[in-house]
């Protein structure tokens, strides 16, 4: 894999985060005062790629990490992301503080390069972690894991978490729109910390528990209506926000396109879903798929795939760490 040119410096907002949301504020207020209020702004202020502007990137979410190569744009762990003295605070006045991580202090040493590489946080803003320092935040929290209803009983009364996601010590969140203001803070009190960290954008998880057996019966209005507020609380903060997966459900992408900046989503080959991406593609904005290669027949064939899509592929070991990468450009 030879490195790939970087030309084109990708568009990100370096302003601090004051004024950025200023400046963010009077980009809406001008698109309310001329009726284009549900559009996004034609310059949005935060990172916006176009398809085929990212030509070199990465997803690494586990250990171990390489960041050597110097690429356009990096997707990693919020938490491991996290220096030494971080914290999560609240409005109730709680402040949580968070270990620093395997990553402490790489965001800026990644943001000192030349050329400048974006970097987005991951974070999970659709499912409860038992292993994270604010878990405790989520009603329905037990201190031991095993302690928490999974199937196939029934989640606890007043509990916000339900089944596993199929990973370990994750559970899918209640997200129905008359649950969400038991947690909404918690998840927001993460955005707060991306953006102080220095985040260029996030890449919010698990906002799709329909057809992942969650526990609970979620309509689709309240999974989309959900997607769109997690959008909306990231650009409040100037944050960069792309729509992670959804696409299973046949015509989301479309609904969902206005709302957000890029899209990653995985295993769309693998699924034969790679067309659901299409609204993005047709709107300019990029998708960042993924695929992985102990799920494709091959690796060179599901890249022809996404090229074919217009998408910006990649195909990883699952979970996606440094330690394997084939790009599709």
């Amino acid at each position: 894999m030879g490195a790939a040119s970087h030309a084109a410096r990708p568009r990100v907002n370096r302003a601090p985060g004051a004024a950025r949301r200023l400046a963010l504020a009077l980009v809406l207020l001008a698109a309310a005062l001329t009726g284009c209020g549900e559009r996004r702004p034609a310059d949005p202020g935060w990172w916006s790629p176009a398809p085929g502007e990212v030509t070199d990137w990465d997803w690494q979410i586990s250990e171990p990490y390489d960041l050597s190569a110097r690429r356009q744009m990096y997707d990693l762990d919020l938490f491991d992301l996290a220096p030494e003295g971080s914290e999560l605070r609240y409005a109730d006045g709680e402040s949580v503080a968070v270990p620093a991580g395997p990553l402490a202090g790489r965001i800026a040493e990644l943001h000192a390069r030349e050329p400048r590489p974006v970097v987005i946080c991951y974070v999970d803003t659709g499912a409860y972690e038992h292993y994270r320092p604010d878990a405790h935040r989520f009603p329905g929290h037990e201190r031991r894991a095993r302690d928490i209803p999974n199937r196939p009983s029934a989640p606890a009364g007043g509990s916000v978490i339900g089944w596993d996601t199929g990973w370990e010590g994750e559970r899918w969140l209640d997200l129905r729109e008359g649950a969400r203001d038991a947690f909404a803070d918690v998840i927001w009190a993460r955005l707060d910390l991306a953006e102080r960290m220095g985040c260029d954008g996030v890449e919010p998880d698990q906002n799709n528990p329909r057809g992942n057996d969650p526990g609970f019966r979620i309509p689709l209005a309240d999974q989309l209506s959900w997607y769109r507020e997690v959008a909306r609380q990231a650009h409040a903060r100037g944050l960069s926000v792309g729509m992670k997966n959804g696409h299973n459900e046949p015509g989301t992408a479309a609904r969902l396109v206005d709302h957000f900046d890029w899209a990653l989503p995985e295993e769309c080959v693998e699924f034969d879903e790679c067309g659901e991406l299409r609204p993005f593609v047709e709107a300019g904005k990029a998708v960042f798929a993924v695929d992985y290669r102990g799920s494709v027949a091959s690796p060179a064939r599901a890249c022809a795939t996404h090229r074919r899509h217009g998408l910006d592929g990649l195909v990883k070991d699952e979970p996606p760490t440094g330690g394997y990468r084939r790009g599709c450009g």
